[in-house]
């Protein structure tokens, strides 16, 4: 009986150092590994903000040549 408690008591104490180390690993890979980062939602709304404000710049030129061939054409 006493050998049979010895063989458990080293299973234990074995997978008691193969989890320690586990967790070293762990602990050092988080460490050394960069963290994910999170969708900035300032950045994206000026971003979105920028791209309306470009969208609406590059049609203000369209519609004021429209308006110029018209205003050209009238007087023929």
């Amino acid at each position: 009986m006493e050998e049979n408690w010895y063989e458990l008591e080293q299973r234990i104490r074995d997978r008691l150092t193969e989890a320690r180390a586990a967790a070293r690993v762990r602990t050092l890979t988080q460490r050394v590994a960069p963290t994910a980062r999170r969708p900035n939602s300032v950045g994206i709304t000026i971003i979105r903000l920028a791209n309306w404000v470009l969208a609406c710049a590059l049609q203000l030129p369209l519609e004021l040549s429209r308006a110029l061939v018209k205003v050209r054409a009238a007087p023929k």
